[in-house]
């Protein structure tokens, strides 16, 4: 008799149970791969994001450098005009002093 009760509970988990532990299997691998299709188009759309913020950001710091640089240009021809009257008024004081 308890042969008789394995083999019955054998035969229900052959016929009832194992066919829907292989529909879980099948429907977990067909969830896995939806979830790689979408994490890889998630992941491609936030490298595309990232690679525009980081041109947005390259070209507002060249924009930044260049600005910088021609403030220190302007700040440099304003110091060389300054220079070039104060020579010139030293100059005139020199020859006036003679």
């Amino acid at each position: 008799m308890t042969d008789n009760v394995l083999q019955t509970l054998q035969q229900l988990v052959q016929d009832v149970i194992a066919p829907d532990v292989r529909e879980l299997k099948v429907r977990v691998g067909s969830l896995e791969k939806e979830m790689d299709v979408r994490f890889t188009a998630l992941q491609r759309d936030m490298d595309a994001r990232f690679s525009s913020l980081e041109q947005k950001m390259d070209l507002q710091f060249r924009t930044v450098l260049s600005a910088i640089a021609e403030s220190r240009a302007q700040a440099e021809l304003t110091n060389v005009k300054l220079l070039a009257s104060l020579s010139e008024r030293v100059a005139v004081l020199e020859v006036k002093s003679r």
